[in-house]
């Protein structure tokens, strides 16, 4: 069965990604049928004088699931800060919690929900985990791995849209939930991917071993 492409990733739109020496072009793929409730990811980092013309069809082969088939779009990488959700250590998050609610009180702008991890399809920062943190140790060195990539069901959700919804794909009136569902769907998850209740898949890679071992995990509502 041919791998369905997900994401390509070049190095001069994303600059801090440490690129192995001799690369400059990231290609995620995966096979679209259930590896333990997702499908199987496949990293490959090429050297783009290398790869062949644009693909003209896109693999999806008879009886994948359509939730993992995903839909042609087009990423353009926008920088933001993240900030630790999950991740954020307890002493931290306790010492904080007055200035967070404070913060909330006064501008209606949550922590959680609005200013610490961005959420969507994202290159580095922290995994927007639904539940609780699952980073893997790579298995030749024993160190934790790096967060890589994040592909989630959706570019933001009920409360994140506040924060994470683009200017551009704002409507003149009302909000995102005023437009009709199929409209809204088209900005809400432009490859119209699901991966179990509003789930997200996490790659993680070692950027201290040469072959540049990988790992991935999930999880949803």
């Amino acid at each position: 069965m041919p791998l369905v492409p997900v994401l390509q990733l070049f190095a001069t739109d994303v600059p801090e990604l440490p690129f192995p020496a001799g690369t400059d072009v990231l290609q995620v793929l995966w096979c679209p049928f259930e590896h333990d409730y997702i499908p199987q990811p496949k990293l490959y980092w090429r050297d783009s004088s290398t790869c062949g013309g644009e693909l003209t069809e896109y693999p999806r082969p008879d009886g994948a699931e359509e939730d993992y088939l995903p839909d042609p779009c087009v990423l353009h990488p926008e920088r933001v800060v993240d900030y630790p959700s999950w991740d954020l250590p307890d002493e931290i998050a306790e010492a904080l919690r007055e200035r967070f609610d404070r913060v909330e009180k006064e501008t209606g702008w949550s922590y959680w929900q609005h200013l610490s991890v961005a959420d969507g399809v994202k290159v580095g920062g922290y995994p927007t985990w639904t539940q609780e943190p699952d980073w893997p140790d790579c298995a030749a060195c024993g160190q934790r791995m790096d967060h890589l990539l994040t592909v989630n069901s959706a570019e933001f959700d009920g409360a994140s849209w506040r924060a994470w919804l683009p200017v551009e794909d704002t409507p003149d009136t009302g909000t995102i939930w005023d437009l009709p569902y199929d409209d809204r769907r088209l900005i809400q998850s432009p490859p119209g991917l699901m991966f179990g209740d509003m789930g997200g898949i996490y790659l993680f890679t070692c950027p201290r071993c040469p072959d540049r071992p990988y790992s991935h995990s999930f999880d949803c509502s």
